[in-house]
């Protein structure tokens, strides 16, 4: 039943998922293409963060589904990512 519910969502949002797929693949190419440059992966991770939480909330803007709760879960999943891809820049 799990299932059935998730693979719904996918393909009722499937722009919104190719978007973020999109998004978070050029970033992890930038990532690579910008090593050694630890100023420029610094820049990229801050980039991926905000595109994550704006993506999230536009994504729950455009289904009516935007909490503050949603807002809030979307910036800590990006910061909590974004500091452990800053920690591999040290």
């Amino acid at each position: 039943m799990r299932e059935f519910i998730i693979n719904r969502e996918l393909n009722r949002h499937r722009l919104a998922y190719a978007v973020l797929m999109i998004g978070l693949l050029m970033a992890m190419a930038s990532f690579w293409l910008a090593w050694p440059n630890r100023f420029y992966q610094r820049l990229i991770v801050l980039g991926l963060v905000a595109f994550y939480v704006v993506w999230g909330t536009l994504a729950h803007l455009h289904t009516d589904h935007v909490t503050r709760r949603v807002v809030y879960e979307y910036l800590g999943v990006g910061v909590v990512a974004g500091l452990v891809l800053l920690l591999v820049t040290l």
